[in-house]
């Protein structure tokens, strides 16, 4: 009988130890804590949310707000298979200026042939207009139109693979093309880069300011596609553990 009282107890003791264990509330505040960290990388200081990166983990903003930090200087956003420099963050405004990483060094021209395409549900352009580039078009210099003024200002060069390639670009606005040149060119691919309103024109005028305006880059706003209550969540708790 002793036996089986002392079995008994041992069972229940086994029972309300393991019941308290499953019952307390798992202590994650951990994780967040880290989420009261900022990025900062060259001249860009002190970003917090929706922003994440560096000091600050994934998990203290949504995956499109991800940043990285390249030789302590330079400060990187992937989106839809390209990098993008971000030259300015304001977060006041929420706004940023982005130039695409792969034409900030080598100005107009590229091996990553697609178009700068950022979700709208996050990212909005401001006030800009489209820069189309052509590349690989073989046919400029035995049209008629090779002499044309404005095919002059927007003709360029670039090396692939060591052989010279010919390109040119034109400028769509919101109401339609400027101008345009036809298919016969036979270029090979083309690319499609906004480009801040007030740039276009200066491009007409001086056609070799294209890889300044590329490297300049583009204006885009941003908000939290998830909630609109998220931004002044983090204001009241910004470490996450409230």
């Amino acid at each position: 009988m002793h036996t089986l009282t002392t079995t008994s107890s041992f069972l229940l003791t086994l029972f309300l130890s393991l019941h308290l264990t499953t019952s307390l509330p798992s202590n994650d505040t951990g994780n967040l804590s880290n989420c009261n960290q900022n990025f900062s990388c060259g001249i860009l200081t002190n970003v917090t949310y929706p922003f994440t990166g560096g000091l600050r983990p994934s998990h203290c903003g949504p995956p499109e707000f991800g940043l990285t930090c390249e030789d302590e200087s330079v400060t990187i956003l992937k989106a839809n298979s390209l990098s993008y420099r971000v030259n300015i963050l304001d977060q006041t405004s929420q706004t940023l200026r982005l130039s695409r990483s792969d034409l900030y060094d080598d100005g107009k021209c590229t091996r990553q042939f697609t178009n700068t395409t950022l979700d709208d549900r996050i990212f909005s352009l401001g006030s800009s207009n489209e820069l189309f580039l052509f590349y690989g078009c073989k046919k400029i210099n035995d049209s008629g139109m090779g002499s044309d003024p404005l095919l002059k200002i927007s003709r360029f060069s670039c090396e692939n693979d060591g052989v010279t390639e010919e390109g040119f670009f034109s400028i769509v606005y919101p109401y339609g093309t400027e101008y345009s040149f036809p298919n016969t060119f036979e270029c090979q691919t083309n690319i499609r880069v906004p480009i801040p309103e007030t740039r276009a024109q200066q491009l007409l005028e001086n056609g070799s300011l294209v890889g300044e305006v590329l490297k300049e880059g583009f204006d885009v706003s941003y908000g939290n596609p998830y909630s609109a209550n998220c931004t002044e969540c983090y204001k009241k708790h910004p470490g996450g553990t409230e």
